[in-house]
């Protein structure tokens, strides 16, 4: 096999993710199509019921297509995080402005008075 041919052979891969569904696949042929040396990315999930996905990524052979995944898999971590992060300071946020525990209790309160004032309107009609 001369170098030419070896060179080709590593602008294309196809790998099988076991227990991955569409939320991984959608979220990385995403992040593959953005990268400046990646001409193909795509995946297929065979069957609902299975949860495997095959990734296909080809680049244009400045990479090899494996380094191209290997580097969308870092930049979709980096996203992924910087959203848990970004959700768990919101998160925080609004627990602080709402007194915590969801509702702060304040709409258990005002359901309660609710049912309550109608208890006591059915009292009145009896």
């Amino acid at each position: 096999m001369d170098q030419d041919e070896s060179a080709a052979d590593q602008r294309a891969i196809v790998l099988a993710l076991d227990g991955e569904t569409h939320t991984l696949g959608n979220t990385l042929r995403d992040v593959m199509w953005s990268h400046p040396h990646i001409e193909l990315a795509s995946y297929t999930q065979e069957h609902p019921s299975v949860n495997e996905i095959i990734l296909r990524c080809q680049t244009n052979a400045a990479i090899p297509a494996e380094q191209g995944v290997v580097e969308a898999l870092h930049i979709t971590k980096a996203i992924l995080s910087h959203m848990g992060d970004t959700m768990a300071e919101a998160a925080k946020r609004w627990e602080e402005q709402h007194g915590g525990g969801g509702d702060g209790g304040q709409r258990r309160q005002q359901r309660q008075q609710r049912q309550g004032d109608g208890a006591a309107a059915m009292n009145e009609d009896s």
